[in-house]
């Protein structure tokens, strides 16, 4: 009988299947089955231990200055690992010399590129403690220097097929350094100024990557391709500070920092029309002892204390509103001193000892104490004086983005503390607590013709270059007070300036208002006295654009009066923002042309004909006249100028009178004279020396003016 092979093996195949297969199929079944059923939680557990969701932080966002200047950023740092297990070990010990020498040169310089080749072998080939797939190579590399590190042998494999594992982290770098550092902020456990404030925007939206964990203590990498949600990047803020007038108000206050040795100064810069901070500057000791200064505190914001004379603005504001005087009135500020109860008020300026009866101008422009509190006190019952300050948003914080600000306080009938002197003391800025920049919002307001405007950091917030929300300039109240009462109360903050308190600090260059303050914060108590000096006020003072306050709190060096030392940082700040920043400067050409009237146009000068011509027709003056004598007389008429040929008389002794020097040497030379000028300007006087025979002598003075 032939055997059919076909068959035989078909038989034996199915005996295979039935022995074998089939029962090591139905085991992976069961096997599934009690894995999926029965011990789901145990393996639930154990794969939690090896893989798992994690958060993933979004890019933070950045935060600029007005003028698009960095202010704070994130700088990305990446950690460095090494699998060694990674590679091929043709690839790996391939590439381990050259590997060993760039990793010695580049990334660890500490240990040579021997003792890096024996670390990588050790690396791959010691299982003492088992496989270490996590080695550390650095914990900080930039972005720039880890593109560079990836092109090593090895590592240009990748991570799956070199082993370099890179870990991302990011810090926060500051490009200014310390500029404006307190406002700008800082993350941390304690989170300060706009960082912290702004700080979901900055944060955006955190993402989830799915990551394992490498064995033997290596930590957690994500697996790229299994990420759950994309992070969305943070927002940009874009603040109000001004980068330029930033460093010139830090520069001024430590300059007075340093001169006059405070417990702390601020100074602050507001834009008027619009309530934007432009600047704002914190100084503080690093301890009692040392006389180093730095930015450790927002004390602009933070910080309220009583604020002396400044607050006498807001004591004029009252008076005049509720029409309890006027400028013109007079009061009697009995020589400087008057004794309210048990108290007794005397004014600080050393004028007032010789004086009795003063206008109320005069009064606010030499900053007498005695006047503001006689006033208050005679002319106010019960809470009306405190009602009416507490009207002018006084008793209000300002609402800042940045948090810290400290609460105003306007004492009033409800005070505990409040007692018979209690409005006296009030009206020259006592019994009362505010902020520097609450004070600074009170006087941007006057700036601002009574429109009183919530100062603001930020104007805007940014995703991609795309805006994401705006922020305008928010007008509290249109009117603080009516524009009679404004008026009158930038007349005296002018007149401060021009003949009061603050005239040494006057300047040539333009006109700035202001009122100086000087208070003691200490009174009533043992021990060394402490004051505080500060000047409050704005500029140009015709057509104000910003609006400057500065406080220096205890200068224990120099003076302390607040027109010798915080107003000459406020007049450094001014001229210095003055002179680099073209906004503050009127356009020449605004407005219709001048006429231009006779006393405005040159008049009587002599000089050569051609060169009179090219300079009148450069500056677009018309002559009705033309003359061909070498020489010129020019006399001027409303809008016109007419040259009318003139010589100079005698040609040996020539009469140069009217002439610039340059031509009247040309012409006393060239007729052999020896010329002596004395001053400036144009020939009014010319003088002929004697000779022998007492007659003109070739010498020749000329006088000019």
């Amino acid at each position: 009988m032939a055997v059919n092979f076909k068959d035989e093996v078909l038989l034996r195949v199915y005996i295979i299947f039935a022995v074998i297969v089939v029962p090591v199929a139905l085991l992976l079944v069961y096997r599934t089955f009690e894995i999926a059923v029965f011990d789901q939680d145990k393996y639930q557990e154990l794969g939690k231990a090896y893989v798992r969701d994690v958060t993933l932080q979004a890019e933070r966002g950045n935060i600029y200055s007005q003028d698009d200047n960095l202010l704070a950023t994130s700088v990305p740092y990446f950690s460095l690992r090494f699998d060694p297990f990674m590679a091929g070990p043709k690839d790996y010990y391939g590439n381990i010399d050259s590997l060993a020498y760039l990793i010695s040169l580049h990334i660890d310089p500490s240990h040579t590129a021997g003792d890096w080749r024996d670390s990588l072998v050790y690396m791959r080939d010691s299982m003492v403690n088992g496989a270490n797939h996590y080695y550390r190579l650095s914990e900080s590399v930039s972005y720039r220097d880890l593109q560079f590190i990836q092109t090593f042998p090895l590592f240009n494999l990748g991570r799956l097929g070199g082993g370099l594992i890179v870990e991302n982290r990011e810090e926060r770098k500051r490009p200014f350094g310390w500029l404006a550092r307190r406002t700008v902020g800082k993350l941390g456990t304690e989170k300060v100024g706009l960082e912290e404030a702004f700080d979901e925007q900055l944060a955006g939206k955190k993402g989830q990557a799915r990551m394992f964990r490498i064995p033997n203590g290596g930590g957690w990498l994500p697996l790229e391709d299994l990420t759950v949600v994309e992070p969305t990047a943070g927002a940009d803020v874009h603040s109000t500070i001004n980068v330029n007038i930033q460093d010139i108000t830090e520069n001024a206050l430590f300059k007075a920092a340093r001169r006059h040795l405070p417990d702390w100064g601020t100074a602050i810069v507001m834009d008027v029309e619009t309530g934007a901070i432009r600047a704002i500057a914190n100084l503080g000791k690093g301890n009692n002892t040392s006389n180093k200064y730095y930015e450790n505190y927002n004390y602009a914001i933070a910080k309220s204390t009583e604020p002396g004379s400044t607050f006498k603005l807001a004591t004029m504001m009252a008076l005049l509103e509720d029409g309890k005087v006027t400028l013109e009135d007079e009061i009697d500020i009995e020589r400087g001193e008057k004794t309210f109860y048990d108290k007794t008020i005397k004014d600080s300026n050393p004028l007032s000892k010789n004086w009795n009866t003063i206008s109320i101008r005069q009064a606010f422009e030499q900053s007498s104490n005695v006047a503001m509190a006689k006033l208050a006190d005679s002319l106010y019952r019960g809470n009306e004086f405190s009602e009416r300050l507490q009207d002018f948003h006084l008793a209000e914080k300002t609402g800042l983005e940045i948090t810290g600000e400290a609460e105003p306080f306007i004492a009033d009938t409800t005070s505990e503390f409040w007692s018979g002197i209690s409005r006296a003391w009030l009206a020259f800025g006592y019994e009362s607590r505010l902020t520097p920049l609450q004070t600074l919002t009170f006087f941007n307001s006057v700036a601002n013709n009574g429109r009183y405007m919530k100062p603001y950091l930020v104007e805007e917030l940014r995703r991609e270059g795309k805006s994401v929300e705006r922020f305008k300039p928010t007008v509290v109240e249109e009117n603080i007070a009516s524009q009679t009462t404004i008026e009158q109360l930038q007349s005296l903050l002018e007149g401060v300036v021009d003949r009061g308190t603050a005239r040494k600090l006057k300047s040539d260059q333009y006109r700035f208002a202001g009122k100086t303050g000087t208070s003691q914060q200490n009174y009533g108590k043992r021990g060394k006295k402490k004051y505080q000096a500060s000047f409050a006020g704005y500029f140009p003072a015709e057509n104000p654009k910003y609006s400057i306050i500065v406080v220096i709190f205890n200068p224990s060096q120099g003076a302390y009066y607040g027109g010798e030392v915080a107003g000459p940082v406020f007049r450094e700040i001014a001229d210095n923002i003055y002179n680099s920043m073209i906004e503050v400067h009127e356009p020449l050409n605004q407005g219709p042309r001048p006429v231009l009237y006779a006393s405005q146009l040159p008049d009587k000068d002599v000089g050569f004909t051609t060169e009179i011509e090219t300079i009148l027709r450069y500056v677009n003056v018309s002559t009705d006249s033309i003359t061909q004598t070498e020489m010129a007389e020019v006399r001027s008429s409303d809008e016109r100028v007419s040259l009318q040929a003139t010589r100079p008389g005698n040609p040996v002794y020539p009469d140069v009178r009217g002439m610039r020097l340059r031509d009247a040497i040309y012409v006393l030379e060239n007729a052999g004279h020896v010329v002596q000028p004395k001053g400036v300007g144009r020939v009014t006087k010319q003088v002929w020396q004697s000779d022998v025979g007492s007659g003109k002598g070739k010498n020749v003075t000329l006088v000019l003016n």
